[in-house]
């Protein structure tokens, strides 16, 4: 045992390891493989990244950040995970968050974080990756289990959704569905459906004028003081003060009902992000 960790040790020594990662992860396809640092910006990234932010080289994303290269209400929401991850020194996994397309639309992504440590033991940065939702139903084993629950959640947020009718969509019993959904996404489901719901919230309040009640109405909260509650708890601040923040120009509005994905059109090739 000793011997073969001495073996590991020495061979990691001399490996070239960023360069072998970024080999590796310009061959695997539809997966955006990003690092940065603790200042939230670009040190690392593959070829994918580089042309979904609309750029060349590797050159111009290094030492940018999300704001330079998507909308302020969708940097606001990445940059809220990087700090959450470079905090507490633990993964983040299957966030499902709006990504902006080349094209201006956006879609559902699907993104884990890892914390980047140094050789003490520091937090150090934030590794991730990023891979478009509709095209990892048939080779990720946590969508291929839950897809039926997981469209439900993606189509219908603005309904009103309960847990027990999730449940029966896989046939399993309450308490089973709770348990293997909290191990497959490290999340309740209930909190699961609040983030997407505050996610969509936050496309419309930053594209649209509408009201903040009608905002609450179409993403699926009760009321605006529920939804006014929920918001804060995922974002620390008001609806309003998101929509202060954020607030974009007319012609970027009406991309929201771009993003509403139905796993049953998943067995139709998807349109290339790039």
């Amino acid at each position: 045992m000793a011997d073969d960790r001495r073996l590991r040790q020495r061979f990691v020594e001399r490996m070239d390891l960023v360069r072998g990662i970024e080999g590796l992860l310009d061959l695997v396809p539809d997966v955006y493989f990003w690092v940065k640092d603790a200042h939230g910006r670009f040190v690392l990234c593959n070829q994918a990244l580089v042309a979904l932010v609309g750029e060349k080289s590797q050159a111009n994303v290094i030492g940018r950040r999300d704001s330079d290269f998507f909308p302020a209400e969708l940097a606001a929401t990445y940059m809220s995970d990087d700090r959450t991850v470079l905090a507490t020194g633990e993964a983040l996994v299957d966030r499902i968050e709006l990504v902006r397309n080349t094209d201006g639309s956006v879609d559902w992504f699907d993104t884990t974080k890892t914390p980047v440590f140094d050789r003490r033991g520091r937090v150090i940065g934030v590794a991730g990756v990023t891979r478009d939702l509709k095209k990892m139903h048939s080779t990720n084993q946590r969508f291929f289990a839950m897809a039926p629950v997981i469209e439900t959640i993606m189509s219908d947020y603005a309904l009103p959704l309960t847990v027990a009718s999730l449940a029966a969509k896989v046939d399993l019993s309450l308490s089973q569905f709770e348990r293997q959904f909290k191990r497959k996404f490290r999340t309740t489901p209930r909190k699961y459906i609040t983030r997407i719901r505050v996610q969509a919230a936050c496309q419309l309040l930053a594209t649209t004028d509408l009201p903040i009640s009608e905002v609450a109405q179409q993403t699926g909260f009760y009321d605006q003081s529920h939804f006014s509650h929920q918001f804060r708890r995922e974002r620390g601040m008001t609806p309003s003060r998101y929509r202060a923040a954020t607030a974009t120009a007319p012609g970027a509005r009406g991309h929201l009902a771009e993003a509403s994905i139905s796993f049953a059109a998943l067995a139709t090739p998807a349109r290339p992000a790039m």
